[in-house]
């Protein structure tokens, strides 16, 4: 009876503590801070990023103002990509990415979606 008893604790302990390790989630290669050739990479505020954000604000379908640009970050290809976290005048969070192609023409890449860029 004894043997029954620590044979269930010993394997309740077991599948208790495999069942509490999760697995790391994998970091997108935006959000990750190395620096490597045709990287992501944490930007300032220059004009370029001023016109890319802009280019989000006028592309976004909300009534509420700009706050702040809680962290830009570009990545250099054809031109370049802006990926922009903004914070919007009703306390929402947005992310999204501008494209600025040889032309300076500046477009959506991707949709705006809710929530930290790198959460």
């Amino acid at each position: 009876m004894k043997k029954i008893i620590v044979v269930a604790a010993l394997s309740t302990l077991a599948i208790t503590g495999c069942a509490a390790q999760q697995p790391d989630k994998p970091v997108s290669p935006m959000c990750q801070n190395k620096a490597m050739p045709g990287g992501w990479q944490v930007a300032e505020m220059t004009p370029e990023v001023d016109q890319a954000v802009k280019t989000l604000m006028d592309r976004m379908n909300t009534s509420s103002a700009l706050k702040s640009v809680n962290e830009v970050r570009t990545q250099v290809v054809n031109g370049t990509n802006y990926a922009i976290e903004i914070e919007l005048e009703n306390g929402e969070i947005w992310h999204a990415i501008v494209y600025r192609n040889i032309r300076n023409d500046y477009m959506i890449d991707s949709v705006a979606k809710q929530g930290k860029l790198c959460p």
